[in-house]
């Protein structure tokens, strides 16, 4: 049967069937199994690079959160105040808003303040506070508690270094179940630090065990990915810190995937094997090349995928391997488009698509040298207001119609981004002219259609010409944003910036900062200006003045650092302090045989707070004075600020015997009207009215006719800011009750007030 030609066509076909057959299937499964393996490493490096945007991005989203918390104007008011509970309250809601597991704040020289882990010590956060000061970089890991922490520290500046706050992500089970349901691999954190190796892990118990068996195979997957660690993965590490190598993020790849891809490769091929020996040789080539030819064709497809390229659909092939050709031009797609999506919203404001505050001042910083022309800050006035009248999802239709609105304008800008909620910051590289910039709000502020009504706005602008200003950006947006501080306050469209504000602004800065230092260390102190009382002639009160001599910044006057106290909420601790001065002088005073009434100021912010009425009666009571020894001035200004509160509050004063007082009568807009209704004792009369009295007949019967009136309601009348002997005698011949003012005295130090008040009266006395 040999020796037939068609028996050994048959063999021969037969032979190299099988031989073809043979040789197919090895070098389909050799090839399949390097590029299966080649794909699962492929996957595994796209893993990686998308694990390292996940962290990344969260670094982002801490830099963000620690920037707009450096920034607050509150919070750093608290570090400089000391404000223990204010600092821990900013810190636990800035951190819950983007759910940080950590956060702390430091001294600039590291010395750790405040911290959100019990039991975190200065030596746990020393060498990461090194590590960011040396290297100039925030973003690090902290091990604390045999656990990894994704870190950041910023500076707090007000404008020179006053603290470091930070914030961490835990890096745990749940953070690795994130970064797989992202990247699609499992994670593991690793931390060596304490000598023992701890997991956090999206593996299963067994799988972790064998892991932390294998755990002196690390080091070697740091350089290249091994297998089995676990079995039937392909894993790799990578350095969480650059300046530690105890802790690290392990990426695992199931092969099981193409384990069966494999397995169900060969088995198909042996069946096929199997079944063109069955069959006629004819039929057994055209199956067996209709069957290596498209697989051949698939992993030269795959290879140009993973390799980055676009290749050509497969020609010819099954509808099944077209598919899965398909697919995987599909994920390297999905991946390329996630990438980009990632990065451009780290870079970009999510409501509005214009760039937000650390994508503009990075490109600020690119352009170095380049930098010019003039910087812009834009903020809506009232904006807060407009936002709760029309509601948060209309408010953010307005702020997106205002970007697109910012986008046409004429010049063009060549930086446009948005800082904040309502601040955006606009960059000319050429320059822009005034009466351009004042045509650009003027576009600004045409009305808006939301929800079928037009809402107009109204825009501020800062100007800062680039030109003279430096190279710092962040000094450059400070000067901008005090221009546009300026312009707010000043009611104009555009404030450029002026020589010498941000000098104004720091000196505002360290009063603000040193006012509580000051009062801690004895730096103000109250003098007392005598008050006389004409009828008896003798000085029968006073009234204590608050005064501060600041060690470097010198004599700062009342008016200045009384306001910065008013506007930072520190006017509170102030008024406290002066009121334990004057209980403690007054106790003095009765001690010396003294019976005097000492008059002190309070702020409109004291006399709405229902709760200080009592602290005076105890503090009068503890200490064994009379009610009537205390008398309390308030302003027309300050009464009207909550009229209703205010006259509550004093009716309790009077109630309980203390003096109250009208200071600075007539400079207000309803003197009489609140003067009818208000339950005081005595009457004040501006300086104004008293100091050209001898050369102003006018303001002689402005001051009679008020004497006259004042008297009718039944008060007692002061006449304050008397400088002159003749002054005196026709405030007297007025019927004037009392004198206060330099013609008897300046204000005085207590012990030169008491020296003054004995030889005052004894003189007088004697005299009579």
């Amino acid at each position: 049967m040999l020796n037939s030609f068609r028996a050994r066509l048959i063999l021969v076909f037969f032979i190299v069937l099988t031989l073809v057959q043979f040789a197919t299937a090895f070098s389909v499964l050799t090839a399949t199994e390097r590029d299966n393996f080649l794909q699962q490493q492929k996957s595994l490096d796209i893993g990686a690079n998308v694990f390292l945007e996940v962290l990344s991005n969260r670094g982002i989203q801490l830099s963000q959160s620690l920037s707009v918390l450096s920034a607050d104007f509150g919070f750093k008011r608290a570090i400089a105040t000391g404000e223990q509970e204010t600092i821990e309250s900013v810190l636990s809601n800035h951190g819950s808003r983007i759910g940080a597991d950590a956060a702390v704040l430091l001294s600039p020289k590291g010395e750790l303040l405040t911290s959100s882990l019990p039991g975190l010590t200065q030596d746990d956060i020393q060498s990461l506070f090194d590590m960011t000061t040396s290297n100039n970089n925030a973003l690090a890991i902290l091990n604390f508690d045999h656990a990894s922490y994704q870190f950041m520290l910023q500076p707090v500046k007000a404008p020179t270094l006053i603290a470091w706050v930070g914030m961490g992500f835990l890096l745990d089970e749940k953070v690795a179940q994130q970064a797989k349901a992202i990247t699609g691999i499992d994670v593991s954190f690793v931390n060596q630090a304490t000598g023992r190796t701890e997991i956090a892990s999206t593996l299963s118990d067994d799988e972790k065990r064998s892991v932390v068996e294998q755990a002196s195979l690390f080091p070697s997957l740091l350089k290249m990915p091994s297998e089995n660690i676990p079995v039937d993965y392909l894993s790799m590490a990578i350095k969480l810190y650059d300046h530690n190598g105890s802790q690290l993020a392990l990426l695992h790849q199931s092969n099981l995937k193409w384990q069966q891809s494999y397995q169900h490769l060969r088995n198909n091929m042996l069946l096929i094997f199997a079944l063109t020996l069955a069959l006629a040789i004819v039929i057994a080539i055209w199956l067996s090349g209709s069957l290596t030819e498209p697989v051949h064709q698939l992993v030269t497809y795959a290879r140009k995928i993973g390799q980055g390229k676009q290749p050509g659909s497969i020609q010819g092939a099954p509808a099944e391997l077209r598919v899965l050709a398909k697919s995987l031009s599909l994920m390297r797609d999905d991946i390329e488009a996630r990438e980009k999506d990632l990065v451009y919203q780290s870079r970009h404001d999510s409501l509005t698509g214009l760039l937000n505050r650390f994508a503009a001042k990075q490109h600020l910083a690119d352009l170095k040298h380049e930098l010019a022309g003039a910087m812009v800050l834009l903020d809506i006035k009232h904006f807060r207001h407009i936002n709760d009248i029309i509601g948060f999802a209309n408010a953010d239709t307005l702020l997106v119609l205002f970007a697109r609105r910012l986008e046409q304008l004429a010049p063009t800008p060549d930086l446009l981004a948005r800082l904040d909620g309502d601040s955006f910051l606009l960059l000319y590289s050429q320059g822009i002219r005034p009466e351009h910039l004042l045509k650009s709000l003027d576009m600004l502020e045409s009305p808006f259609p939301i929800q079928g009504s037009n809402i107009s706005l109204t825009v501020r602008a800062g100007l800062l010409e680039i030109d003279g200003n430096g190279a710092d950006i962040d000094v450059l947006v400070r000067r901008a944003e005090i221009a546009l501080n300026q312009a707010c306050l000043e009611e104009q469209r555009i404030v450029s910036y002026r020589q010498g504000a941000d000098e104004k602004y720091q000196r505002e800065l360290t009063i603000i900062r040193d006012l509580p230092i000051g009062l801690a260390q004895n730096q103000l102190y109250l003098v007392f200006q005598p008050k006389v009382d004409l009828h008896l002639n003798q000085c029968t009160g006073a009234e204590a003045l608050i005064r501060w001599q600041h060690p470097t910044l010198g004599f700062i006057p009342p008016d200045e650092f009384i306001q910065l106290a008013e506007n930072s909420g520190n006017i509170d601790i102030v008024s406290q302090w002066v009121l334990q001065q004057a209980i403690q002088q007054l106790v003095a005073w009765q001690q010396r045989g003294m019976a005097l009434k000492l008059a002190i100021n309070l702020s409109a912010h004291d006399l709405v707070d229902t709760r200080l009425p009592n602290q005076i009666a105890s503090l009068l009571k503890d200490n064994n004075l009379p009610s009537g020894a205390l008398c309390i001035e308030v302003t027309e200004g300050a009464v009207m600020k909550d009229a209703q509160t205010v006259v509550s509050v004093l009716q309790r004063f009077r109630d309980m015997g203390v003096s109250v007082a009208i200071d600075d009568f007539g400079t207000g807009h309803s003197s009489l009207a609140y003067l009818k209704i208000l339950p005081v004792n005595e009457v004040k009369i501006d300086r104004s009215f008293i100091k050209d009295m001898l050369t102003n007949s006018q303001d002689v019967m402005i001051v009679n006719t008020s004497i006259q009136l004042i008297h009718g309601l039944g008060f007692t009348v002061v006449a304050e800011g008397v400088e002159e002997p003749e002054g005196v005698d026709i405030l007297r011949n007025l019927n004037c009750d009392i004198i206060q003012g330099y013609v008897f005295s300046k204000p005085l130090k207590a012990a030169e007030f008491d020296l003054w008040f004995e030889a005052f009266n004894h003189k007088n006395s004697s005299d009579a």
